[in-house]
């Protein structure tokens, strides 16, 4: 556990960091031995007079939602469309960088694996230097044999976040291999990927290791990140192009515009452009048309990476082709020497071998897996912060998160943990949907959650277990809101719209006496629809909030012909108990406000007693035996439409009747007082009340 002043104690692990490779993001042993690294190096570079190499890093876009339906989209096009369809779909949360590798980044890995640039493993090719076809066809790495050691390798001026070009899939491999290794003078030739069974250029690459935590992106997790969209359309789709759109992105100098890309435009000579984005102009092999990665600010894909369709291709690692030449390695995304046609998620195309020369718009990308998890503690003493102030951009995995402190926390970022989240003390704010999505929450006595005005919170269950669920609308279903939610003890504020849909389950104790207020009230009575249990308590609509017709065809769908057990509409689980002895009653007022409570047949009011008094009140309605249209409070007990000597036999079966107070006690109650209960009338009493309401009718109509 760390101290963060003003905000107690939280663990270290859990905290977001600059990148993988970063002592601060690794457990304490780890942290020490690349501490102790470090200083070997530093010592090592005094020695010869070499650079201490600077710890490369990436800016990680996290790609959640796991589980994802595959995108139907058919691979059509470039002269060779394969036709192939089914990408994107991946089971796991995992991330990706959102810019391609620069050449700065590169650098470091060529100086600390080659120092004296002899150049063995060939992840340097001479065209990153120069080129006798022009500016536009060479890279922006020098290399001068001649150079301090470990500084051999060097940007080219103004080129450090320009993506690093003329890259093949073996030197990707090898990249990787160096970073999973520790970096430093780590091996490229074993780790992640296994590069001596790249016999020659053109042999299949090897697959990635079992259990690498960082790689070269799949092609599933490539087009995901690239062109899924969990918000799209509200459910979730895919895009055609990686600037969320489906139509092309605009050819246009940075900063461009939100669907703009360093790409070209119109179909000349093999392909490439007839104008590009950042001239808008024909070729001129005199210019440099890369521009820096993110150039294009405002244009990312649905999960934040940048020049998705322009700049530079993307290998893959898991898919290639062959034919009698060798087996070729698949490359996504677009490039600035190409127009739409090689562009977007329709596009899929192979260059040449593994270990063969690559070009000038063939880069790289690189993705990982999470840190291992852990338990996070988030403790604000005091005041409001967000989850970013705690030192939490996003919480990827965690498992367990808990809140304390009096304070306030806000959670406004798209959270992929799923490992439970309890709020112990203060208030926890959701202010983005997908901020508790894959969690479980437990709101315990005296805490709060909130849910911030005009989100829509989402998660897979919410237990208020003593404490306050504060909304002003909730939406309790399978697919866009809370699948569950509990109101074991404690209460809601705020008055919410309450829409129960398809999944969705709205549940009260069924031991205990739980009263529960709400602005409006929406339950999906269709089959695999939205259900509340109203268990043994008691949910209050304010006036307007449900029409009386929706009320009553609600409790009969969940009546399920007198069983209680109805998977939608609006039961009781303590109902279904009892044998038949109890149900669920409702009272609309006058203002249209409405109350729907576990109940005992004869309890016309609702007020946890069936005595004298009810059986006046069916009398005064007018109702018994008439065989006109009545409800709860007019007698209707068995929900049949009308009040008659059957409502009377229900009551005697239920045993309520001068037995006092039935409802179960509330979970925080300490003891009640026992209301006197009246002599018991049996089977004698009711009929003789029947009888006296069927006289009192007969004197009415003869006046």
């Amino acid at each position: 556990m760390v101290s963060v002043p003003g905000l107690g104690t939280r663990t270290a692990l859990g905290k977001s960091h600059p990148g993988p490779f970063s002592t601060g993001s690794l457990p304490r042993a780890a942290a020490d031995s690349l501490s102790l690294l470090a200083g070997l190096m530093t010592a090592a570079a005094l020695i010869v007079g070499g650079p201490v190499r600077a710890a490369v890093t990436f800016d990680w876009a996290t790609v959640g939602d796991p589980g994802n339906p595959a995108d139907t989209l058919v691979m059509d096009k470039g002269p060779a469309a394969d036709y192939t369809t089914g990408y994107g779909s991946v089971d796991y949360v995992y991330r990706i960088s959102k810019y391609d590798v620069t050449n700065s980044q590169y650098v470091e890995f060529l100086n600390a694996t080659d120092p004296f640039g002899t150049n063995t493993y060939q992840n340097y090719i001479p065209r990153m230097s120069a080129n006798s076809r022009g500016i536009a066809y060479t890279g922006g790495i020098d290399l001068n044999p001649s150079a301090t050691d470990g500084g051999t390798y060097a940007v080219k001026p103004g080129q450090a976040t320009l993506p690093a070009t003329w890259i093949n899939w073996a030197m990707g491999a090898r990249f990787v291999n160096w970073l999973s290794n520790g970096q430093g003078g780590g091996s490229t030739e074993s780790g992640v990927y296994d590069m001596s069974v790249l016999t020659s250029g053109f042999a299949a690459p090897p697959p990635r290791a079992e259990g690498a935590t960082i790689f070269m992106p799949s092609e599933n997790e490539y087009y995901k990140a690239a062109y899924y969209d969990p918000q799209k359309d509200g459910t979730g789709g895919y895009w055609q192009y990686g600037v969320q759109s489906d139509s092309p992105p605009a050819s246009l100098p940075p900063p461009g515009t939100t669907v703009a890309a360093n790409i070209g435009t119109g179909l000349g000579p093999g392909g490439t452009a007839t104008s590009y984005a950042t001239t808008q102009a024909e070729f001129d092999a005199s210019v440099n048309y890369l521009t820096d990665v993110g150039a294009y600010a405002t244009a990312t894909s649905g999960y934040g990476l940048y020049d998705v369709e322009g700049l530079v291709y993307n290998w893959v690692d898991d898919a290639t082709r062959s034919n009698s030449l060798g087996t070729y390695p698949i490359y996504r995304g677009g490039a600035w020497r190409y127009g739409e046609v090689y562009d977007g998620a329709a596009y899929r195309n192979v260059y040449s071998g593994a270990a063969v020369a690559s070009y000038a718009w063939y880069g790289l990308r690189i993705a990982s897996l999470p840190e291992p998890s852990t338990d996070i503690v988030i403790d604000v003493t005091s005041g409001t912060v967000t989850q970013a102030q705690a030192g939490y951009t996003e919480i990827l995995v965690a498992d367990s998160v808990t809140k304390t402190g009096a304070g306030t926390l806000i959670f406004g970022a798209a959270n992929s943990y799923t490992g439970p989240t309890t709020v112990s003390a203060g208030t926890l704010q959701v202010a983005n949907a997908a901020g508790l999505s894959a969690t479980v929450v437990t709101v315990g006595t005296g805490a709060t959650l909130a849910v911030a005005s005009g989100t829509t919170m989402q998660s897979p269950s919410v237990i208020v277990d003593g404490g306050t669920l504060s909304a002003a609308s909730l939406a309790v279903n399978s697919s866009t809101g809370i699948t569950s939610l509990a109101i074991n003890a404690g209460t809601i504020v705020g008055s919410p719209l309450v829409t129960i849909g398809t999944g969705g389950e709205l549940a009260l104790p069924q031991d205990a006496r739980v009263t529960v207020a709400v602005g409006g009230l929406s339950v999906d009575q269709a089959s695999g629809g939205g259900r509340l249990d109203l268990g043994g308590g008691q949910v209050s609509v304010a006036a307007g909030g449900i029409l009386a017709a929706d009320l009553r065809a609600d409790i009969i769908a969940g009546r399920n012909g007198g069983a209680w057990n109805g998977t939608a509409g609006i039961t009781s689980s303590t109902a279904a108990a009892s044998g038949g002895t109890r149900a669920v009653g409702y009272v609309v007022a006058g203002n249209g406000a409405a109350t729907v409570s576990f109940a005992a047949p004869g309890d016309t009011n609702l007020n946890g007693s069936v005595d004298v008094f009810d059986l006046v009140s069916v009398n005064s309605s007018g109702k018994y035996g008439t065989g006109t249209a009545a409800d709860w409070s007019q007698g209707d007990f068995n929900y049949d439409g009308v009040t008659n000597v059957f409502d009377l036999v229900g009551i005697n079966s239920a045993g309520a009747y001068g037995q006092g107070n039935y409802f179960p006690a509330a979970p925080t109650s300490v003891g009640s007082l026992a209301a006197v209960p009246e002599p018991a009338l049996g089977w004698c009493g009711l009929l003789l009340g029947a009888g006296g309401m069927a006289l009192a009718r007969s004197r009415s109509q003869r006046r």
